[in-house]
């Protein structure tokens, strides 16, 4: 019990360490993409603190893995350069005892995580949104991304080919202004630069060398084109307060396992509807209309030795029945088409809900990959914990991001393509704990990253050869 003890307290400090440096990491990502649009909103601190605390829960979500992986890699490896481990063999027990507790502590921190990643994650997720929608309601000039089609002003609609991103200067601009009647109010301008009115309320464009073009709403005949050096352009109704709306949509990651499951339910049964319906439908005839529609009647008539008149009949049945059968065919192209768009909406919410529960098993998993592989690398230092965490994590999360994809293209199963860097990963540490127990890395010489890397590419060799 001391040594269970004393192995869970040699855990503690590392794990703190590197789940503090992994998400500090994460947040400095961010920030760097978040903060300029966030500090030119002028918003109050305690909004700017609400983003920072609902956006730290995806970052949780991923770095409390890592940081499990770095800590059992460190504190294994530190107790085994410090001959720890060989007082320890020396005393008759074997390396698997200081293992099992960790072990344990690990799954119950994947039984945790399963209970964040269903409640805690979606909800700061579908709030976070929320919030930075009223953000981008505020002031939306913020958002204002070239090469996209800005719709947030009430009336107005507006296109920029460029920003510069130093003085903020827009180029190449194009303005809708929908009128009530008539066609809209197009603005077309070489740069503009913005500024706000009326305590924020107004944002104004003060547009350089450009052309207006209009019609006359009474009549459509009277066309104006307008050549302007400079004109100001007021964008009304620009929200300078920061309004909430509750928003009642949830994408799959704003969701939990509940109502991921009736969305699956529900593409099911469309599904099997659309399946119906496709059976239904005739197949088209294999008849050759072509040659009797598109051929010439009287040559036709000739052919068959029939009157010019039943001819002709002919022709028009025929024409009935390819208008029918192309009907045909496009409706049950159609219900195929429905077919698997259902069938890769289920398989997206499926990728999610099995997602929650591979990630936050993770955990486990790294423990049992960490513990044996810090024990034979004999060294502690931070720098091999990093290496050998990051080597780990980057398999895990090509395995990862790699069945997603395939997986929302119905390639594989949403079960195999979330589960699968969890059992390749695991596999590899049963080996390395099994060879551990064997002492196969006895001995003071410590295991290089070369002969590692080496293993794991046999291991992925094998793995190939056996699908």
């Amino acid at each position: 019990m001391i040594l269970v003890r004393y192995v869970l307290k040699e855990l503690i400090a590392p794990f703190l360490a590197s789940l503090f440096g992994i998400t500090f990491l994460f947040v400095v990502d961010f920030l760097v993409k978040i903060l300029d649009n966030v500090l030119s909103k002028g918003l109050p601190t305690s909004i700017v603190l609400e983003i920072f605390v609902l956006n730290l829960a995806w970052m949780l979500s991923l770095s409390i893995p890592m940081a499990v992986l770095v800590a059992s890699l460190m504190t294994f490896g530190r107790m085994s350069g410090d001959q720890e481990i060989t007082a320890v063999k020396a005393a008759g027990i074997s390396p698997l005892s200081l293992m099992r507790p960790v072990l344990l502590v690990a799954l119950l921190l994947s039984v945790l995580m399963v209970v964040f990643n269903n409640w805690v994650l979606p909800e700061a997720n579908h709030r976070s949104v929320e919030l930075m929608n009223a953000v981008s309601r505020k002031k939306p000039h913020v958002f204002i991304d070239a090469g996209r089609l800005i719709t947030q002003f009430p009336g107005v609609q507006l296109w920029v080919n460029r920003i510069d991103p130093v003085s903020g200067t827009l180029y190449g601009i194009q303005i809708f202004e929908m009128e009530k009647k008539g066609a809209p109010r197009i603005v077309y301008a070489d740069s503009a630069t913005m500024d706000y009115v009326d305590n924020g309320a107004t944002l104004m464009l003060r547009l350089r060398s450009g052309e207006t073009h209009l019609t006359d709403p009474d009549d459509d005949d009277n066309y104006f084109r307008i050549r302007f050096f400079s004109q100001d352009l007021a964008m009304q109704n620009v929200d300078d307060r920061l309004e909430r709306r509750s928003r009642s949509y949830r994408s799959d990651r704003e969701m939990p396992v509940e109502m991921m499951w009736e969305v699956v339910t529900d593409a099911r049964k469309n599904y099997d509807s659309a399946a119906v319906q496709a059976k239904t439908r005739r197949l088209p005839t294999l008849l050759r209309i072509r040659d009797y529609v598109d051929g010439d009647s009287v040559l036709a008539a000739d052919v068959k030795g029939l009157p010019l008149g039943d001819s002709m009949q002919i022709v028009q049945s025929l024409r009935k029945v390819r208008v029918q059968e192309t009907a045909s065919l496009r409706a049950t192209e159609r219900a195929w088409g429905r077919m698997e768009g259902e069938l890769k909406r289920a398989a997206q919410y499926l990728v999610e809900i099995h997602k929650k529960f591979s990630t936050a098993f993770a955990c486990f998993v790294f423990v049992l990959i960490g513990a044996p592989l810090g024990i034979m690398a004999r060294k502690g230092g931070i720098g091999t914990g990093i290496l050998y965490s990051l080597a780990f994590f980057v398999i895990y999360w090509i395995c990862l991001i790699g069945g997603e994809n395939l997986a929302d293209r119905l390639v594989v199963s949403p079960e195999l393509a979330m589960w699968i860097s969890n059992v390749i990963i695991g596999v590899f540490g049963i080996l390395l704990t099994r060879a551990m127990i064997r002492d196969r890395f006895s001995g003071e010489s410590r295991l290089k990253p070369s002969v590692i890397f080496k293993a794991i590419g046999r291991f992925f060799l094998k793995v190939v050869r056996h699908v």
